[in-house]
């Protein structure tokens, strides 16, 4: 089915899914706005990622799910009312489909999985094993014939969360000094360099460049690992507060750099123009890396088992105790040279 673009005033996009998964989506949304210039455009997601859409000026109105309090068929019939055009579904789970199927639009785009195909009308084979979590977003607008023009991640950071994060600089005394972001966060263990490690290379970096480092964290665990790091490392660290997704993008955008592991915060750091230098080992940064020309990623090359995704490794979780930290720096160096960074060298 072929979209009849003067029949489009409104539009829906669904994506379920954690902070980066939202945030590897965002590409979609300045390209409907530049096809359907005049068309209404909402937002649904889960309850929890609301404020990474908040103030996204290629949307009109961010909905929300929460699935312990709210009932689906609520869900539907509010969905139902706004009378949307088109409905675009790039989370495909069977709860998204039968929405989508459900939602009364003309034209349903979604991807052509197991069980989940008949919610679409207008849909793709999914490539989600072969190229990166944007392009796989931006495949449902391909599909569709909508013109990809655009493909970076965008997030909404204002006055207020910029002021928040001047008052910490402020407050640490960092002053003019350059700062290196450490994000030591991830959703499972086989994922995360490991602190003395970080440790050790936060060592070495200092004994070349003139910095110092922004440790960022996101649970009470990691927390407590980011005190150990600042405790090692006594005046050349600045440890963020807690606080929300546009807050920590504001803190972000005062480091020259982020380096850290697969995670939320690496995201974060892309959307708002921040380099990023990314620790891979059990997932894979072809798909789920930090996008862009101007990041890069490090991986234990020698092995075989990379990118194998699991949560538990039974062989001590080499790709990232083993990986040479000599060989991180090297890449830290190439990061500096395509952004064309001034660092300041250890005198």
């Amino acid at each position: 089915m072929k979209i009849d673009k003067n029949e489009i005033h409104r539009i829906l996009v669904i994506k379920f899914g954690g902070m980066g998964d939202i945030l590897l989506s965002t590409p979609v949304l300045p390209n409907l706005r530049n096809y359907f210039k005049s068309a209404h455009i909402d937002y649904l997601t889960l309850i929890r990622n609301r404020d990474i859409l908040m103030d996204n000026e290629y949307i009109d109105r961010v909905l929300t799910y929460d699935s312990s309090i709210d009932k689906s068929f609520d869900l539907l019939r509010h969905i139902r009312s706004k009378k949307y055009n088109l409905v675009i579904d790039l989370f495909c789970n069977p709860r998204t489909a039968l929405l989508t199927f459900l939602s009364g639009a003309k034209y349903r785009v979604g991807f052509n999985f197991r069980n989940r195909k008949y919610a679409y009308n207008i849909k793709k084979d999914g490539r989600g094993a072969e190229i990166h979590n944007v392009e796989f977003n931006l495949d449902a607008l391909r599909c569709a014939d909508i013109p990809v023009v655009h493909n970076h991640l965008n997030l909404s950071v204002n006055i207020v969360h910029d002021e928040f994060a001047d008052k910490l600089i402020a407050d640490t005394n960092i002053g003019s000094e350059i700062l290196f972001g450490i994000a030591v966060t991830g959703g499972w263990e086989s994922k995360r360099y490991k602190i003395p490690d970080y440790i050790e290379l936060m060592k070495k970096i200092l004994s070349k460049f003139d910095i110092k480092f922004l440790l960022i964290w996101g649970n009470k665990t990691e927390k407590a690992q980011c005190e150990e790091i600042k405790s090692a490392l006594p005046g050349k660290t600045v440890l963020i507060p807690d606080c929300s997704i546009r807050y920590l993008a504001a803190l972000i955008q005062k480091c020259a750099l982020v380096i850290g592991n697969d995670s939320g915060p690496l995201h974060v750091s892309v959307a708002v123009r921040v380099p990023v230098l990314g620790i891979y080992g059990p997932t894979n940064p072809l798909l789920q890396g930090p996008y862009g020309e101007r990041n890069i990623t490090v991986q234990n090359t020698k092995l075989e088992c990379l990118s194998c995704n699991l949560l538990d490794c039974k062989i001590g979780n080499i790709c990232m105790t083993e990986l040479s930290k000599d060989y991180i720096l090297s890449k830290l160096d190439e990061l500096i040279e395509i952004n064309k960074l001034v660092i300041p060298k250890k005198r």
